[in-house]
């Protein structure tokens, strides 16, 4: 099926959609800006890439991870197996710097959605900002905790 359909289907009643006070948002997990719109929903789209932060652990460097859409070629073979969640999306967490991450966003999404690209960098950056606040306060709290 097309993404337009797809989008016409889906925009006025899906599993992601929050309606509250006048304003349409969004859940979804490759939506890097929150928005409803057919631009910004990352979950009909081929080329999709979703900055989220990590659950669980709160003592890791970065608690970030990239999910990407997978192809349908890896569909077919992941339909077998009984995790439903791996036939959507691969998880890579961000381990080796936030300049790594962004390397992958920029060639996951090429020259064609410079937008989306641009949507998922300012995510980026400003979960690594918020990480890092976190990761001062922590240090911080530690100190007087030993004085």
């Amino acid at each position: 099926m097309s993404q337009q359909v797809l989008w016409e289907v889906v925009k006025g009643n899906n599993a992601f959609l929050v309606k509250r006070n006048g304003l349409t948002l969004s859940t979804d997990p490759f939506n890097n800006t929150g928005v409803q719109t057919y631009g910004n929903t990352g979950f009909i789209s081929q080329n999709a890439v979703g900055v989220v932060p990590t659950s669980g652990k709160t003592n890791q460097i970065n608690n970030i991870n990239l999910v990407a859409r997978k192809s349908t070629k890896f569909q077919q073979v992941d339909r077998k197996s009984k995790n439903t969640q791996s036939v959507y999306a691969s998880t890579l967490a961000v381990k080796h710097g936030v300049h790594t991450a962004s390397r992958v966003i920029r060639k996951r999404f090429g020259t064609s959605r410079l937008g989306l690209q641009k949507a998922a960098l300012r995510k980026l950056v400003n979960l690594n900002r918020s990480n890092a606040v976190r990761r001062r306060n922590e240090v911080a709290a530690a100190k007087a905790q030993k004085k």
